[in-house]
């Protein structure tokens, strides 16, 4: 507002500064007015200066409060949000926040722009009123013709974001997937995803182009053509008189302010595609447990598991107490789990087996809080298995499976990550059997593992994911699914072993497909097709009349006895990164 204001009083000083010979005959009068006119500039830049100043110092607590939310929120989306979305799109929302800085300094010009537009209006209204008429529909059809075009441009540029995020997928779909890409001789059909949607990007930015364009010739010949004839007007009137300097000034600044005024509001749609981009994940509802459970879903608390409802004191140490009753679980219109009813005692260990798509994953994703029974209910230590519940559960829970993230960032760090008080380091090294990979780091623990650690092997990672589960000593649920993926059946008992006496008052839930080391475990729940088809002990299941354990048992004793036949295969073994060749009878 200052700034505008002192714009339009420059202009007016200048128009008098031109008339200072003839009102000031004095020397020293002429250089006062001088002085006086150069402070006025100084103080008129420090007004400029101050508020570019004022907008920038908005716009970095702008990004940094946005970021901060949007960190925040991750953690809280649940599984089903984030597989609804392409992980690169919701990458580029977050990456894409640094933008949202320029937006003070853009809405500053803006309100600038507009308020110098509308003082010179005025007065041109006030030193020449003749011309009040043919300066406010100029200035008003600067204004109205973007106003009229924004909703069309906003909806074109948010098209153009949407299909760069989809573009955006390809580039990291083609990177994480390289590999496979190279080894099937995928190159095509890569290439020909991406033609489509590069053609999809172009034709949207393409309208989105011509929209814009059109727009500023419209505003630019109607501005003209009324700064002309606001001219001629004069001229047809009062001749060329002294102020017709100021007026031609004036009127054709009022186009020059418009073209400000469209070029800022031409930005407004790529800014507020920005937005609502980014705000969209921090406004997504979430259920009393802090997990997101979709746009769609209603954000009241069920029936089943009242909000405030009392939590019950929960238990210092020990195993957590579950009871599954007629739980259902439904996503995406698929049907994942069906009348489960499981008790687990409080420091149970517990095998989940099954085949394929069976559903073992997402009993554990229950359990997880990933998912929220269509039906049925949870209770965790006589507890509904939400809201404040849920989240001491997870805060004594420790979860290894093979999708574990480990960070681009040293092995002691991976280790220690989400530990609150990690037990020795030595006895997490030891268990997880990670003194050969700490003889071949370059830099020990200090080693960096790299993105989604590509620097270490896969059973490598694998103990490391354990160890980081190993961390948590003190939790009081366990799950593993598919734990030791990646690594030969030997590694795969003993850290089965030293995970279960690492953990062993802690209620523990394994999902294996080693059925030899099923007896070990208090008792099996074997799944299939989301339901639970028996369970019990491992003896007790394989003495039962029709058996579905003993079925899987007896199948993977013939595959191995039928596929390992001494006659039909090498035995290849590598061991230390060295390839040996062993006689069929001493190969486990």
């Amino acid at each position: 507002m200052g700034a505008a204001t002192t714009v339009v009083i420059e202009a007016l000083l200048l128009n008098a500064f031109l008339d200072l010979g003839s009102r000031l005959s004095l020397p020293g009068a002429r250089l006062g007015a001088l002085v006086a006119l150069l402070v006025f500039v100084a103080g008129a830049l420090a007004v400029e200066l101050l508020q570019a100043e004022a907008a920038l110092c908005l716009g970095r607590r702008l990004e940094a409060r946005l970021r901060t939310a949007f960190l925040t929120k991750i953690p809280r989306l649940g599984d089903r949000y984030l597989r609804s979305r392409l992980r690169s799109d919701m990458a580029e929302r977050g990456h894409s926040a640094y933008a949202l800085r320029a937006l003070p300094t853009l809405a500053s010009d803006l309100g600038g722009a507009a308020v110098e537009l509308i003082l010179t209006v005025a007065a041109m209204s006030w030193l020449y009123p003749q011309s009040a008429a043919l300066a406010a529909v100029a200035a008003l059809l600067a204004v109205a013709l973007p106003l009229v075009a924004q909703p069309l441009l906003c909806e074109r540029d948010l098209r153009v974001r949407n299909h760069a995020g989809a573009l955006s997928r390809t580039y990291l779909d083609a990177l994480l997937g390289h590999t496979a890409v190279a080894a099937h001789g995928a190159e095509r059909t890569v290439r020909r995803e991406q033609s489509g949607l590069i053609s999809q990007w172009l034709r949207a930015g393409l309208d989105l182009l011509r929209g814009a364009l059109s727009l500023s010739v419209m505003q630019w010949l109607t501005g003209y053509a009324l700064a002309a004839a606001i001219v001629f007007a004069h001229l047809s009137r009062h001749g060329a008189d002294a102020g017709i300097l100021l007026l031609a000034y004036w009127a054709l600044k009022i186009p020059l302010l418009g073209d400000r005024v469209v070029f800022d509001l031409q930005q407004l749609p790529y800014f507020r595609s920005l937005a609502v981009r980014l705000l969209e994940p921090l406004g997504a509802a979430e259920d009393g447990s802090g997990t997101v459970i979709g746009a769609a879903a209603s954000s009241a608390p069920s029936a089943a598991t009242p909000a405030s409802a009392p939590a019950a004191a929960e238990p210092d140490q020990g195993g957590v107490a579950l009871d599954l009753r007629q739980v259902s679980v439904r996503a995406g219109g698929l049907t994942l789990l069906s009348g489960i009813d499981l008790s687990v005692e409080p420091g149970q260990h517990v095998a989940v087996v099954g085949p394929s798509g069976a559903g073992k994953s997402s009993l554990l994703a229950v359990l997880l809080g990933w998912y929220r029974p269509a039906s049925g209910e949870i209770l965790a230590d006589g507890q509904p298995l939400a809201g404040a519940v849920l989240d001491r559960l997870r805060g004594v829970t420790a979860w290894v499976d093979p999708s574990v993230q480990l960070w681009n960032r040293s092995l002691l760090d991976n280790l220690r990550y989400g530990a609150s008080s990690p037990p020795p380091l030595a006895d997490v090294v030891a268990d997880a059997r990670l003194e050969t990979l700490l003889e071949t780091l370059p830099e020990s623990l200090e080693t960096q593992l790299g993105e989604g650690g590509g620097l270490v092997s896969g059973g490598e990672g694998q103990r490391v994911r354990l160890g980081r589960g190993l961390g948590r000593s003190q939790a009081r649920l366990v799950i593993l699914d598919e734990a030791f993926r990646g690594l030969d059946a030997e590694a795969r008992r003993s850290l089965l072993q030293r995970a279960r006496q690492r953990w062993l008052d802690a209620t523990l839930i394994c999902v294996t497909h080693d059925l030899d080391t099923l007896s070990d475990f208090d008792a099996v729940v074997v799944m299939e097709g989301g339901e639970i088809r028996e369970a019990g002990s491992a003896g007790e299941l394989l003495r039962r009349a029709g058996s579905r354990l003993a079925e899987l048992v007896a199948a993977e004793e013939a595959l191995r006895s039928a596929a390992w036949a001494p006659s039909r295969w090498r035995r290849l073994r590598i061991e230390d990164h060295e390839l040996h060749e062993r006689p069929p009878e001493t190969d486990a």
